[in-house]
């Protein structure tokens, strides 16, 4: 194996350590309610919390760990925080693996359910 094949595997493996990291962090259904729920757009903690019925400590806890990930992005305007997910790429990640075993349709790159 050359030096430069070597670099390439080293950058797969880190590739893949973030990929699994991701996934790690995001199967677990508040997470993806979460995700869900911030698919149609920013939303503020409260609203959150709201709309999934759950404590603010809680969903606090849940939108931190998916923000040290960079799965969430966060802005704040006076008291109140607004979150966003960072890239679209996961949402449609979980999109396929929702699809996995419907009907016969196929995930490919770049689809996401209408």
């Amino acid at each position: 194996m050359t030096e430069q094949s070597s670099s390439y595997l080293l950058a797969d493996l880190e590739r893949l350590q973030r990929a699994a990291d991701i996934l790690k962090t995001v199967a677990h259904p508040a997470r993806l309610a979460i995700i869900n729920f911030l698919e149609a757009g920013e939303q503020a903690v409260a609203q959150i919390c709201k709309a999934l019925g759950a404590p603010q400590p809680s969903i606090s806890h849940h939108l931190g760990l998916m923000k040290a990930k960079g799965i969430l992005s966060s802005r704040r305007n006076g008291s109140q925080v607004f979150y966003a997910v960072a890239n679209k790429n996961v949402i449609e990640v979980i999109h396929c693996v929702r699809m996995h075993g419907q009907d016969s349709e196929s995930c490919t790159a770049g689809s996401a359910p209408e």
